[in-house]
């Protein structure tokens, strides 16, 4: 079983995430490089909420090539480029989680950068996820 846990002597998260994820040797990971919000055509939103969306879309189509999905997370690390795109990117994520079964609830890192690899990338996501 993967363990999502948070313990008790220590503030509880401030969102639907874990403080920590235990992987079990025999399960297998998949670490997914950096996603952006790019549609599969190579168009993009402005919107932060669909450039969101599209970034974990991508990520759960990497990890559909190996059987796995988004309740599979077991980390993300989330690069933005502005602290007021934050609700834009919590509505983002609630959209893309929402259709799960399971809610996930991997370990997060949420970073204010200033700048992304192209001016009009808002977000960029990087994951890992582990199955048994």
């Amino acid at each position: 079983m993967i363990d999502r846990f948070s313990p008790t002597n220590m503030a509880p998260p401030f969102s639907k995430y874990s403080q920590g994820v235990e992987i079990p040797a025999s399960a297998r990971t998949v670490i997914v490089g950096g996603q952006v919000g790019v549609n599969p055509d190579g168009s993009m939103s402005d919107d932060m909420k669909d450039q969101t969306l599209q970034a974990f879309q991508n990520i759960e189509n990497v990890l559909k090539a190996k059987d796995m999905g988004l309740e599979d997370l077991v980390e993300t690390r989330t690069y933005i480029i502005s602290i007021n795109d934050l609700s834009g990117y919590r509505e983002g994520r609630a959209a893309a989680f929402k259709h799960c079964q399971v809610y996930p609830k991997p370990t997060v890192a949420l970073l204010v950068v200033n700048s992304l690899a192209q001016a009009h990338w808002k977000i960029e996501i990087c994951a890992t996820a582990a199955k048994l």
